[in-house]
Order: structure tokens, then C-alpha cells, then sequence
């Protein structure tokens, strides 16, 4: 990584941290000179160890370094689903294009399983067929699917990968993936980050189970998806969490809606979700739980 001591050092500074701020307790301060000075690479450990100390991350630091060389991941699913939204066929193209040059140059997999879920997110928002999208993308998505059974612990990038392409898999298969997340999770996802994604997961799950109606699957997904909300106080995903699971409810004793679906649905509006509202709204009526 060239001038990565020189990005060490800009970063220190516009912080306002000294050099001892920094290398004290990872290494003497002659070592950390000689970083600083782009003369030595400290190892991957010492590295992570003064990236904590300079509160960014070592993606942040990569696209810091050299855009081009190390584009953030993030940043192209940001995009991607900017484009979903807006059902934006050139900056989907433009996607994946890049991803494909960046995965021909670089070898890296993430490049990889993002060109596979662009494309099959581009047969989602055309104007093809509900029966050839959905075969298009079980093609596009078998290698993903290959990939996450493949691997015995998943890790935070194996989380993000699900959950962004949980759309593109049939029901079956997503529910497959999705049960596997508490076994194949590491044992360090009790931090903040591995909690996160892991409750997104299960509560597009349930969402996802919930629009292909297999009220029992929402159910269980639900259920995990309040519990994780309500150890991390999320408030948003436990409203969506507990609307799920009532309406499931509902659905599996063929109920009209009551109270508690209104008293949500409700909550949701006061906080400006107007559209989410208005989609399960939608939903409810064409499923005669209204």
C-alpha cells in the first residue's frame, strides 16, 4: 500500500491526536515513526490496532487511500439500491460493468457476487416476467447460494451478502439461508455490527415470507427479528417485527384485522412512513385482513 504512512499521518493530524496518542501500548515510538514515514509496514494486527486507535475502519481506510484501487462495497450496494428504487437501468449497467472490470483486475469474490446480484436485480425491475425473472436469477444466485453453504462461519461480509440477495433466491432457498444464520455465525457476533445485520436479516425475512404468504415462516421470523429489536432498541424494525407477526397471526386464524395491526400501522404513520403504511394497507386489503 503505497504513501499508507503519509494517510496514517493526515488522519492523526486532523484528528487532533499526537503520535503517543496512537502508538502508545501497540509499539515504541520509533516503530510508529517508521510507519508514519511509509519505511515499514506494521503488521495486520498492529495495523487494526491503530485503526481503532484513529476510529476507522479498514474499508474506510482503503478508500481513503486509493478510490479507485479499493472502492468501498458499500458504496456500489448504495447505489444499487438507489437504482432499484428509481428502477434505473443505466446506473445498473454502469454496476455492472464496473464490478466486472474490478472483479477481472482484482480477483476478488465480493466483485463477484455484486455483479451476480445486479443482474439479477435488473431482470426484478424490467419489464420481464414474475417466471422468467425468477429463473434468470436462481441461475444468476447459484453461486452465492454455492458460496454461503460452502463456508463453516460466516462472518460480517457473508451476513451483508445474504441479506443483500435474499430478493433474488426463491422463497425456499431464502428461508434455507436465513435459518442458517445462528448456526454459521461467528462467536465474536455479539458485536454491534454482527447484530445489526443479522436482525435486517431476519426481518426481510419475515417481510419476504409475509408477501409470499407462508404465515408460519413469518412467524418464526418475526419472532427473531423482535427479539434482536428489542435487545438493541431499535424501534423502527420492532414495529415492523410485531406488525408481521400480528398480521401472520391474523392470516393462520383468519381474522379481520385488529387493534394491535391498526395500533401499529398507526405508529408508522406518526413517524412519517407513509408509503410502508400504505403498502400494508395494500396488502391486508388484497388478503382480506381488513
Amino acid at each position: 500500500m503505497k504513501n499508507y504512512g503519509t494517510l496514517i499521518k493526515k488522519i492523526r493530524q486532523e484528528k487532533g491526536l499526537s503520535q503517543k496518542d496512537i502508538y502508545d501500548g501497540i509499539m515504541t515510538r520509533q516503530t510508529y515513526y517508521l510507519i508514519e514515514t511509509n519505511v515499514s509496514m506494521p503488521s495486520f494486527d498492529k495495523f487494526l490496532m491503530i485503526l481503532e486507535k484513529l476510529c476507522i475502519s479498514v474499508e474506510e481506510f482503503l478508500e481513503l487511500l486509493d478510490s479507485e484501487a479499493y472502492p468501498t462495497i458499500n458504496h456500489f450496494y448504495h447505489q444499487l439500491s438507489q437504482a432499484v428504487f428509481k428502477k434505473d437501468q443505466k446506473v445498473l449497467d454502469s454496476i455492472i460493468e464496473k464490478s466486472q472490470q474490478l472483479y477481472t483486475t482484482t480477483n476478488n469474490k465480493k466483485f463477484f457476487h455484486l455483479n451476480l446480484i445486479t443482474q439479477a436485480m435488473t431482470y426484478a425491475t424490467n419489464e420481464t416476467s414474475e417466471s422468467d425473472a425468477l429463473k434468470a436469477s436462481k441461475n444468476l444466485m447459484f453461486p452465492i447460494k454455492q458460496y454461503l453453504i460452502g463456508i463453516d462461519k460466516w462472518y460480517l461480509y457473508e451476513l451483508k451478502l445474504l441479506n443483500n440477495s435474499l430478493y433474488c433466491f426463491e422463497l425456499s432457498e431464502a428461508i434455507a439461508l436465513g435459518t442458517l444464520v445462528g448456526k454459521k455465525i461467528d462467536t465474536l457476533s455479539n458485536i454491534e455490527q454482527y447484530q445489526e445485520i443479522k436482525l435486517r436479516i431476519y426481518l426481510n425475512l419475515s417481510s419476504l415470507c409475509l408477501n409470499y404468504q407462508n404465515y408460519e415462516k413469518t412467524l418464526f421470523f418475526s419472532a427473531l427479528a423482535k427479539e434482536n429489536a428489542q435487545t438493541d432498541y431499535r424501534l423502527f424494525e420492532m414495529i415492523i417485527a410485531n406488525l408481521n407477526y400480528e398480521i401472520a397471526q391474523a392470516a393462520i386464524k383468519k381474522q379481520l384485522m385488529d387493534s394491535q395491526i391498526s395500533h401499529y400501522l398507526t405508529i408508522l404513520e406518526s413517524l412519517g412512513y407513509q408509503s410502508t403504511v400504505k403498502e400494508y394497507k395494500r396488502f391486508l386489503k388484497n388478503n382480506t385482513i381488513c
